[in-house]
This record gives C-alpha cells, sequence and structure tokens, in this order.
C-alpha cells in the first residue's frame, strides 16, 4: 500500500509550526546542539515517513540554521569557520551573512575572527589525543559589556556525513551569571553575616530539613556544613527523648498556633553524642501568599550557664539551710544598720518574730544608745583595718531582760568595693559565765580538733575549671583562693597519667575513694594527697560539675614508715614490762593483747587473755563505769579507778591509765594497770577516822556541819522539807559519877547505835559533843520529825545498859525544828532546835518538845 503524500506547501508549513513548538521548549540553560539535534532526529522520522525531495528538506534546515537566535560556527579539520548563522556573524561582528549562512565565504581560522573562542579551544584539543565533543563557559568583551556564553563543541559526525569538522554553539548566559553573581553576593553578604554573630542559626524549609546553618552552629556541634544540609533537623540535632515534643513545637509554630518569637530551651546532640542545652528564638518565612515556607532558627548554648547557675543556686540554697539551721542568732543588717533579715535562732533569742525585726534600727536591741555607740566605734575599727570585729557586749530581749552576748561583726562588699551590708552573729553567754573554765578547756579541746582537719575541699565544672576552694586547700597548695578560682585542676596534677585515670574513674564510676595521688605546689614541690570525688548532677541526673575533698598525706607515709620500726620498739617494751598492760579494742572491749605481768596479776594465760573482753574482768557495772568516767572528767584526773576480778575470784581495786594507739594502721586502746588496793583501804580507813567519832561511831561535829549544809543547801534549792532533832542523855554526868566514866562510854556507844538502827539510811546521825547528838531528817516535815523524834525517846527509855553488875537505864530529851526559807545558816538552824531541847530539859526532861 503506497503512503498518501503530503503537498510541499502543507510539509513545509507542518515544519515551521514544529519549529516554533520545539523552540518554545527551550530553557536557559539546555545544551542548544542537543535541543535541536533532537528536532531534527524527529523531522528526520518524518521526513522518512513523508518522504518530501531532498530540496524541501535543505531548505527546511537552512530556514531552521537562520532563524536560530543561537550563534553556531561550523569548523573544519584546521579549526577555519566555514558557516555561520546570523546570530554568529553579527557575535564575531563579521561581513557578507548570507554567504557565511550559505557556506560560500572563504574559509577564515577562528583566531581571526573570534580569537577569545580560538585560545580555548586550542587548548582543549591540545589537552586531548584526538578532537572530542566538550562543553565550557567564555566571556567576551563587547562595547555593550561583558557576555558570557556556554560553549558545545561537537564533531560533525555526531549529526551528518561529514567526519572533519566541529559544530560550536554559544548560549548567551550573561543574564544567569549576572543573577548568580548577585545572588552569590547576596549569600555571601547574608553569610558573612551570620557566621560573625555568636549565635547558632539555621533555616528550615516546610517539611523542617536544614536549608541553610552558619559556622557558629557548625563549630559548636562539630559538624560539617554538608553534613547538616538537606537533613530533617530534628533527626539529626534533637535527642531522642525530646523529638515529639519538638516536633509538635515545629508543628504549632508553623500552624501558626504558638508565637514563633517565644524563646524555648531544650537540647541538642553535637557530633560526639554531648547534650547541649540551648536557648531557642524561632522566626516563620512565610511567602507572598502569607503560608509558611521555612522557619529561621537562632540559638545560644546556655550548657555551662545554666550549669554554673544550679550550682550558684545550690550553693545559695545551702548557705540559706545554713543561715536558717546556726545556732546562734545572725542579723543581716544594711550599710545603716537597719535590720534586713534574722535567721530564727536571732527570732528565739529576742523574743520577736521576722516581721518584727525586719526593718528595726539594731540600735533599738542595745541596753542604751551608749553600749550602740560603743558597737559602732568597735565595728568601724575592725573594718578600717580590714578585720572582722569579734568583742562581747550585752544586748536586750523585747521583753527588757538584759543578756549578756557574744558579738562577730563582719562587712559585706562589693565586687567593686562598695558596701553593700553587715553580718553581725549573736551568741548569748548568758549560762556560760558560770563555767568558764570548763568552757575554756571545752573550747580549747575543739579549738585543737578544729585546727588539726587538713582536709582541703573543691568544685570544678566538667571541663576541670576550679570553681571553690576552702582555706585548708590554700594552705595545703599554698595559693591564694583568688588564683586557684578559674584555673584548670590539670595544672595541679604531678604526673599526667594519674589526671587521666582519675577522671576516667570519676565520670565511669561516679565517685572516687581514698585516691592517692602527686599534687603540685605553687612553690613546685611534690606532696602525696589523698583525694576523695564524685560527680555533682542537677534534678535531671545529669552530671554539671565535680567536687572532692583531700588531705596531705605526705608526712602519713614517712612516718608510717618510723611507725613500723616503733611498732618493733614498742613489742620489745610491752612483753619485758614489769608493769599490767593491755591492747584492747576501743569497739568490741576485747582484749587484744596483754603482757606477761598482766597473765600472772589477772591469773590467766597470755593465750586466754587473748580471747576475752574487758566485761570479763571489770567487776564495775555499765552504769557503775559511766559514773566513775565522770567523776574523773569532774575531778580532772587522766585515770579511773575501777574493780577487777581476778581468775580466782578475788576483787582487786585498780588504777587504769588508757589511751589511744595505732597498730598497724588500726586504732587501739593501751592501758597501764595499777594494783591499788591496800593503797585504797588505807585511804577508806584514814577518812573514816576523820569523820566519824572514834567512840560511838555517828559522824564527828565537822562532817555532820558539811553533811547538813549540803542537805539545807539542797532542801532549799528544791523546796523540800527538812527536820532537825537535838538529843542529849539526861542526867549523864551522875552516871558517869556513879558508874565510872567507863560506862558512860558504853552507854554512849549503845545511845548512838540505838539511834543509827532508828533512823533512815540517808538521814544524818552526829556527835555534837560531850552527851549532844544531832539528827537531820531529809523529805521530812516538822509534824514527821516530832514523830520520829517522839519513837526515838521511847526507844531510849525502853533501854536497860549492863555494865558489869550494873543495869543502867537512861531518857533523853529531844527539840525538833524544820529548815526555814529564812534561815541564814545551819547555825540558826540548830540553835533553834537547841533552845526547843533546852525547854524539854526545863520541862522535866524525857520528852520531845518542837522548835
Amino acid at each position: 500500500m503506497k503512503r498518501s503524500k503530503t503537498p510541499p506547501a502543507a510539509c513545509e508549513e507542518q515544519v515551521r509550526q514544529r519549529v516554533r513548538q520545539h523552540a518554545a521548549l527551550f530553557r536557559e540553560g539546555d545544551d542548544p546542539v542537543a535541543f535541536w539535534e533532537s528536532l531534527c532526529l524527529e523531522l528526520a522520522d518524518c521526513e522518512t515517513a513523508e518522504c518530501p525531495p531532498p530540496e524541501t528538506r535543505q531548505a527546511r534546515m537552512q530556514t531552521l540554521f537562520m532563524s536560530l537566535r543561537t550563534p553556531v560556527l561550523l569548523l573544519n579539520a584546521d579549526f577555519e569557520v566555514e558557516v555561520m548563522n546570523p546570530a554568529a556573524v553579527a557575535l564575531v561582528e563579521g561581513d557578507r551573512m548570507d554567504a557565511w549562512a550559505e557556506g560560500t565565504h572563504v574559509p577564515v581560522p577562528l583566531a581571526e575572527l573570534a580569537p577569545w573562542l580560538a585560545a580555548p579551544l586550542e587548548d582543549h584539543r591540545q589537552e586531548s589525543s584526538e578532537a572530542e565533543a566538550c562543553r565550557m563557559g567564555v566571556a567576551v568583551s563587547q562595547k555593550h559589556g561583558e557576555r558570557h556564553y556556554n560553549v558545545s563543541v561537537s564533531r560533525t559526525s555526531d549529526f551528518s556525513d561529514r567526519h572533519d569538522g566541529f559544530a560550536v554553539v554559544l548560549d548567551d548566559i550573561t543574564e544567569r551569571v549576572e543573577g548568580e553573581r548577585q545572588l552569590a553576593e547576596e549569600r555571601n553578604r547574608v553569610a558573612h553575616y551570620l557566621d560573625v554573630v555568636g549565635s547558632m542559626v539555621f533555616a528550615l524549609d516546610a517539611a523542617g530539613r536544614v536549608t541553610m546553618v552558619n559556622r557558629t552552629a557548625c563549630r559548636v556541634l562539630g559538624y560539617e556544613e554538608r553534613a547538616l544540609l538537606d537533613r530533617d533537623w530534628v533527626d539529626a540535632l534533637v535527642p531522642d527523648e525530646q523529638r515529639d515534643e519538638v516536633r509538635d513545637c515545629l508543628y504549632m509554630i508553623f500552624s501558626g498556633q504558638l508565637e514563633d518569637e517565644d524563646e524555648r530551651f531544650h537540647y541538642v546532640t553535637t557530633r560526639e553524642g554531648e547534650h547541649r542545652l540551648v536557648q531557642w528564638q524561632g522566626k516563620l518565612l512565610t511567602n507572598e501568599g502569607g503560608l509558611p515556607v521555612g522557619l529561621l532558627l537562632s540559638g545560644t548554648d546556655v550548657t555551662e550557664r545554666r550549669a554554673i547557675e544550679e550550682a550558684l543556686a545550690e550553693k545559695e540554697l545551702w548557705l540559706r539551710n545554713t543561715f536558717v539551721a546556726l545556732g546562734e542568732a545572725v542579723l543581716i543588717l544594711t550599710p545603716d544598720m537597719k535590720i534586713l533579715d534574722a535567721n530564727p535562732a536571732a527570732e528565739t533569742m529576742f523574743g520577736m518574730t521576722n516581721e518584727e525585726l525586719d526593718g528595726l534600727p539594731v540600735g533599738d536591741l542595745h541596753v542604751n544608745p551608749a553600749h550602740y555607740d560603743d558597737f559602732l566605734a568597735r565595728a568601724r575599727s575592725a573594718f578600717e583595718a580590714g578585720e572582722r570585729a569579734v568583742f562581747e557586749l550585752p544586748l536586750k530581749r523585747r521583753s527588757g531582760v538584759i543578756f549578756p552576748a557574744d558579738h562577730s561583726v563582719s562587712i559585706i562588699d562589693g565586687d567593686d568595693g562598695t558596701t553593700l551590708g553587715v553580718v553581725n552573729v549573736i551568741r548569748d553567754i548568758s549560762d556560760r559565765k558560770h563555767a568558764e573554765a570548763e568552757l575554756r578547756r571545752s573550747e580549747e579541746k575543739f579549738r585543737r580538733i578544729f585546727e588539726s582537719i587538713e582536709e582541703g575541699y573543691m568544685v570544678t565544672d566538667l571541663e576541670g575549671t576550679i570553681m571553690m576552694v576552702n582555706p585548708a586547700t590554700c594552705r595545703i597548695l599554698q595559693y591564694e583562693a583568688g588564683e586557684l578560682v578559674g584555673r584548670s585542676i590539670d595544672s595541679l596534677y604531678r604526673i599526667a597519667e594519674e589526671r587521666g585515670g582519675f577522671r576516667k574513674t570519676l565520670e565511669a564510676e561516679g565517685t572516687i575513694r581514698s585516691r592517692q595521688m602527686n599534687a603540685l605546689r605553687k612553690d613546685g614541690t611534690t606532696i602525696v594527697i589523698e583525694a576523695n570525688a564524685h560527680l555533682v548532677r542537677n534534678h535531671r541526673g545529669e552530671p554539671v560539675a565535680m567536687e572532692g575533698t583531700f588531705r596531705d598525706i605526705t608526712r602519713r607515709i614517712e612516718a608510717e614508715k618510723v611507725l613500723r620500726e616503733r611498732e618493733k620498739q614498742y613489742r620489745a617494751f610491752f612483753e619485758n614490762n614489769h608493769a599490767i598492760m593491755l591492747l584492747t579494742d576501743p569497739k568490741t572491749e576485747g582484749i587484744i593483747d596483754a603482757n606477761p605481768a598482766a597473765s600472772d596479776f589477772y591469773g590467766y594465760p597470755v593465750e586466754v587473755m587473748r580471747t576475752m573482753s574487758m566485761s570479763q574482768i571489770n567487776g564495775l557495772s555499765r552504769d557503775e563505769m559511766f559514773e566513775e568516767m565522770r567523776r574523773s572528767m569532774d575531778e580532772g584526773r587522766t585515770y579511773f579507778v575501777v574493780k577487777h576480778l581476778l581468775a580466782g575470784g578475788e576483787v582487786r581495786d585498780v588504777e587504769v591509765y588508757s589511751g589511744p594507739i595505732m597498730v598497724q594502721g588500726v586504732q587501739r586502746l593501751y592501758s597501764v594497770i595499777h594494783d591499788v588496793t591496800q593503797r585504797i583501804r588505807l585511804e577508806q580507813d584514814m577518812k573514816r577516822l576523820a569523820t566519824t567519832d572514834a567512840l560511838t561511831g555517828a559522824n564527828n561535829r565537822h562532817q555532820f556541819f558539811s553533811q547538813a549544809a549540803h542537805e539545807v543547801a539542797r532542801a532549799k534549792r528544791y523546796d523540800n522539807p527538812l527536820s532537825v532533832i537535838m538529843l542529849d542523855i539526861d542526867y549523864f554526868k551522875s552516871i558517869n559519877d556513879t558508874y565510872g566514866h567507863h560506862a558512860g562510854d558504853v552507854v554512849l556507844k549503845v545511845f548512838s547505835e540505838t539511834a543509827r538502827t532508828a533512823l533512815r539510811v540517808n538521814d544524818v546521825f552526829g556527835r555534837l559533843g560531850g552527851e549532844e547528838f544531832a539528827a537531820l531528817l531529809p523529805q521530812t516535815g516538822l509534824e514527821e520529825g516530832l514523830e520520829v523524834a517522839e519513837r526515838l525517846r521511847a526507844a531510849f527509855a525502853a533501854l536497860s545498859v549492863r555494865v558489869d553488875e550494873a543495869v543502867i537505864s537512861f531518857t533523853v530529851s529531844l527539840g525538833v525544828t524544820q529548815v526555814r526559807a529564812s534561815d541564814r545558816d545551819m547555825e540558826e538552824v540548830l540553835n533553834r532546835a537547841d533552845e526547843a531541847l533546852y525547854r524539854a530539859k526545863r520541862m522535866g526532861r524525857n520528852r520531845v518538845v518542837k522548835g
């Protein structure tokens, strides 16, 4: 079947229409040769189908070639121009446009027509072993300014039967280059601005992908720019646990449910995996129609600032808690000496609430204006000398009661040297005055304890920058506090390996105990320290700082060597000493060791004693032991007097001299024991002789008055009743005269024994002289005292004393009185009882009379 042929005029019109349609598809940046080649192939297919005559095809191609606004040059193998379309002729400013277009022009070397094009093409041909298709950019200076072309070179064999030439197509890209230049300048200007700002800046598209990031963000987060571009911002930087929250926040900003300029805080993750707290602020980007197209985020890394703020808040809380918990009154004063704050101890001390103290002039708490002037003068004098004022000055409570007080007054200076206020620490010393000596001993003891503390204390941030030190740290390392704060702790390590190991262990375990290391002092000397440290964590459990204590153990290490030698000497001294010696565990009271002298004294082998406890040889109960310890402290003794049990059951009185001793690094109690049984018995006999009447066994006059004074004072102190009885044997002189003094002595003994038997154990009975006796009845009123006296009288009257062949009976007169609050001393009480006694004598004897 034959194909129908389209008339020539119609076919030509179809070609023109197809060329126009294809030209409308041309876009800036397209390769003109490839673009028009595709049309030629399409037309070739059409030609095959329609089979137009050759002259028609040539006319079509000629029309196409002439109508192109893109310069096209056809070169032979010698790089001579043979054909140019009108656009190319105009570009090289040539003549005879028709001849160039028809190919009838004499070939001209490209270097003559367009040297600016010939040079780069020649360079390319020399670099290639054989001519190949290529692309390049070329700039041409023309009278209307510089033009830029995208040059495409291809072999003519790619689209024709000719194999020795080249087709050169020049696409004018001047406007695109200029636009790109302006855009690059604008981008560089914006990038430069964003790179010099201290904040991290991200630009996100509507899908949340990163379209721009500045250098600050790359530096802080540790990323290259290309590693962040086109990535989802949340997936790339936000920690897993916060991603949902941040996505919701971005969605609400894009949807207009949240203000885009509100500041927010959340964490981002660096390339190394570190979480950094960032303060973010966003700006929503919209198009001309008001629809969101992106978001500009700026963020500031506040990790360290937040850590410092939290550390300061923690320190402030600690200081506030200390302020509230202090047992001493603390007043914070303004520069004009008005109370700004007071702790609970101050409220209790002055009997006023904090609201009542707030704003009160501190002078109102002083006894009088003169005392207040003295307070100001002392404080001012100390402040001028750069010291803390410490002095004693009385104050008054709200009730008007005046009390003695110790003052410690310090000035609070700001960083610029201005006075911010005054701290007045007050201690009520009312209870101290009557025990000055004991207090001095106590203060001396605690002062020695305090001064013996060698613990240094230090706080650093996570990078090791020192934030806080205590005075002991400065003393140990020989620095001023200002020289250490802000300094890296790494500079204090003597050995770099110790520094790395310490930091690594602390980060892994969170705490370090008793780590020995070498430290550098300011003068360069090395000391050995024992350190303890732990990580300080915030409320989220994240480490924010490091703190620890340390002490200088250089001398201890040296001393341990010496101690080992001394322990050898001690063992020899211990084993060969004739004194009784025991080594015990102060916690368990177990006997660790005993010397041969102890074994001989207690009657146990040394091996057995090492299995025993002190409770097995101590003859005192726990309460008795505590009472002896209290007596020892009150009397200022350095030893205890106790009773020890021997293996045979015998009880011996001993003096125990004890003191702490370190044995192989463990604290023990070292005791030297002296047997004082005989001495104590002699002392007891001597005391009995000095305090009792030799004939009757009753208290002598001196002992009676001594105990009486004590009982009277106690009765007055506790408002307890106390009765006194005076006793006198009736007609005692006649007994002596009738039966002799020996019989009188027997009567006195029987009288004393009968009285002591009838009285209570805590009653005091004594012989005042001759046949005159007295009795004190504690916790006994006058009526009860009269009853006791009557029982005594009846008991005496019923007695019959046999002396040799004689039987002697006697009676007793008694005077009873009660101690009164108005009595100045015991003499007044006894005089009143004595008067009652003599009234009984005058009334006929053998009776009881109240005084």
